[in-house]
């Protein structure tokens, strides 16, 4: 078998164990079971044999290096019958002989939690592991002993055969036990002097999870699909059309009280939510693809998060920063300052949205150069507010009727491979734009004139266009040459969406500015600008602020989510839904015509629909059907580009395999059922 890795909505993986993972097994256990008797206590040595015997069932929990949970397991012909054994009969001294490569059960010998972890899913997590490995190996299920943990403490006063029943009854609540009867597990027996431990007594209690039996967060492997209904085995669960009576109510009242110009891409009414799964008022469940925007990159309502949210609101809900100090804002600040790209001494601060600290970023390099001038270009998106809006381009959705807007911006052609002019490469794009940035030098506005190049390094309303290597060099150059603030719009594009936590890391660059909002605040309404201290401390004192930025919810919301993608783990799990998606949207272009190009950068991918690939001619009327028939069928998807013909993709990085399969899998669906009925044989055979 593989190798099992699984990442959890905390940012905690459950993987394989290794033989390098030993010693921190050995200790765990001696953290996780203190009272244990040691005789009975596995060492490293232990470890390493189960990792010869039984590779697959031994599992740990990690945070980044750090092994925090484990679980060790056998294979065994279990006799039910046989229920005078003790945990020594069992493992034999250790179990490095009682493995039975042809077991049928799955027996686990060893789980345990750093306490410093519980309460985070870990043991759930390792638990459907296991029941997976059950079903991978066509086991009759998982069979353990669990502690009464909790009897040792009340056994002066309740005998074990009482404890027993009111475990059975429900009217105990054990730590252990009760714990393991919520996966699933069912008592069979209680069992006296199976594991030598002071905190039980040493009683044990002899529980089955049969192979039958769902966990939750476990998913059965196809070969087993036949087992289960299919709405079973589907995230997606579709109880009434879209929209339901419920939501069709509330978007009534939503037209009757909110403005026409708030657009909104689906008739989704929500109720909650949770990692990329999404809840509708009339009990149905969608797949995220949209994942707000960009701005859900650790998931819907993930569980550090709104910890961290619960654990500010009884203490500070609102300050000021302008009107005293706390550690949340410091702290995130000084975290900001410690992950942005550059070696150089930086600051930070903070606002609440995109377009203003945009407008912040922009008024940071002014002050700094003393110069009027900014740069933006062609497909930008940088906000709706008065000056983010001028920088923004796509005239007609975000613009139009809006003037006037504010001077003194220069907009010029980014490069863009496929909508460059016919006959020009890849490579005569690059050099075609840069001698456009340079040419407006002369043409446009003289290089002393000019405070700031602002670009995003990925563009994201328009269209999924990473900037060029060669281009993004030549900006830094330039703006190095002219002593020009360089500013990086990563609102979108940034916290682990492109599979490493800034974009800009692709390019080794380092901006004198770096905006960000969106994922940074895994939903709340928080924006930063993290620039050089010089540039940063070059406004006047009370040149900066807000009345919200940086408020005390906010700011605790983006430190648990920036430690969350910030691990290794969670960069690369970006990085491998990068490459399934571009996988899969490449077959999806090799098979319909409809699509004219697959492009973006890790996991921030987008398609761009065209009635005719030679003509390139946008499809903006197409990717609106598939949009609205992708809702019908459970996926929740949302469209891009400055020709609004695009479908990007933006899942919450918790996703898991399953969920994204099954979501493409919806939105393939749409997209042929539109594509037969637009699409002219002529059109169907062109490439």
């Amino acid at each position: 078998m593989s190798a099992y890795r699984r990442l959890l909505p905390s940012g905690l993986v459950i993987a394989s164990a290794r033989p390098e993972h030993a010693d921190a097994l050995e200790q765990l256990q001696r953290v996780v079971f203190p009272t244990l008797d040691d005789a009975q206590r596995f060492k490293a040595a232990h470890y390493r044999k189960h990792l010869e015997l039984f590779a697959a069932g031994q599992l740990v929990g990690l945070d980044g290096d750090r092994v925090v949970a484990a679980t060790a397991t056998i294979r065994l012909h279990f006799d039910f019958d046989d229920r005078t054994h003790t945990f020594a009969d069992v493992i034999q001294g250790g179990w490095l002989t009682s493995h039975e490569p042809d077991g049928d059960w799955l027996y686990g010998a060893d789980i345990g939690v750093h306490p410093d972890y519980r309460g985070r899913g870990l043991a759930q997590a390792l638990y459907a592991a296991r029941q997976e490995l059950v079903w991978a190996l066509g086991l009759k299920g998982q069979v353990t002993a669990g502690m009464m943990s909790g009897f040792g403490a009340v056994k002066h006063r309740i005998s074990a055969e009482s404890y027993y029943e009111g475990l059975v009854s429900s009217r105990i609540n054990d730590p252990t036990l009760s714990m393991q009867q919520k996966v699933g597990f069912e008592f069979r027996a209680l069992l006296k002097d199976y594991l030598s431990d002071p905190i039980c007594d040493n009683y044990s209690v002899l529980i089955v999870l049969d192979a039958a039996r769902d966990v939750q967060g476990a998913v059965r492997p196809v070969a087993a699909a036949d087992q289960v209904k299919e709405s079973e085995m589907s995230s997606i669960q579709l109880k009434t059309e879209v929209p339901g009576p419920r939501s069709k109510a509330l978007l009534a009242r939503r037209g009757s009280a909110v403005p026409t110009g708030l657009g909104k891409a689906t008739d989704v009414v929500v109720d909650r939510a949770e990692g990329a799964l999404v809840h509708d008022v009339d009990g149905n469940t969608f797949i995220d693809f949209v994942g707000g925007i960009g701005a859900l990159a650790v998931g819907h309502c993930p569980p550090p998060v709104v910890q961290a949210i619960q654990a500010e609101a009884q203490k500070l809900i609102h300050m000021g920063s302008l009107v005293a100090t706390y550690e949340s804002y410091v702290r995130l600040c000084e975290l900001l300052n410690e992950v942005t790209p550059g070696t150089f001494a930086k600051k930070t601060l903070l606002s609440n949205s995109g377009a203003e600290a945009v407008e912040n970023a922009v008024k940071a390099a002014r002050a700094y150069t003393k110069r009027p001038g900014v740069i933006c270009f062609e497909g930008a998106y940088h906000g709706r507010t008065l000056l983010a809006v001028s920088l923004t381009s796509k005239y007609g959705l975000f613009k139009k009727g809006m003037g006037p807007f504010a001077g003194e911006i220069v907009r010029l052609p980014m490069p863009n491979s496929y909508r460059a002019p016919e006959g020009m490469t890849a490579e005569h794009c690059v050099t075609w734009a840069i001698h456009q940035l340079e040419h407006a030098f002369t043409a446009q506005v003289d290089p002393s004139e000019v405070a700031a190049i602002i670009i995003e390094t990925v563009q994201g309303e328009g269209g999924f266009v990473p900037v060029p290597p060669r281009f993004m060099r030549r900006i830094r150059e330039l703006c190095d040459q002219h002593g020009i603030v360089m500013i990086a719009d990563e609102v979108q594009c940034g916290f682990a969406r492109t599979g490493k936590l800034f974009a800009l890391e692709h390019y080794g660059i380092a901006a004198d500015i770096i905006v960000t909002a969106k994922s940074l605040g895994a939903g709340m309404p928080v924006s930063a600008i993290t620039g050089r201290a010089d540039i940063m401390d070059a406004t006047h004192v009370g040149g900066m602020g807000g009345t919200y930025g940086g408020n005390p919810l906010t700011c605790v919301a983006a430190i648990a989510a920036i430690e969350m993608m910030r691990q290794p783990a969670f960069l690369a799990r970006a990085e491998r839904i990068g490459v399934m998606l571009r996988e899969t949207l490449d077959g999806w272009k090799s098979r319909h015509p409809l699509i004219g190009d697959v492009r973006g950068l890790g996991s921030m991918m987008l398609i761009e629909l065209v009635k005719d690939r030679a003509t390139k001619q946008p499809a903006p009327d197409e990717t609106l059907a598939i949009i609205k028939a992708a809702c019908q069928k459970g996926v929740i998807a949302m469209r891009a580009g400055l020709f609004t013909n695009c479908i990007r993709f933006l899942p919450p990085l918790v996703i898991t395999d399953d969920q994204l399969h099954e979501g493409l899998g919806v939105i393939e669906q749409a997209l042929a059922e539109v594509e037969a009925r637009v699409l002219t044989p002529a059109a169907a055979g062109r490439s």
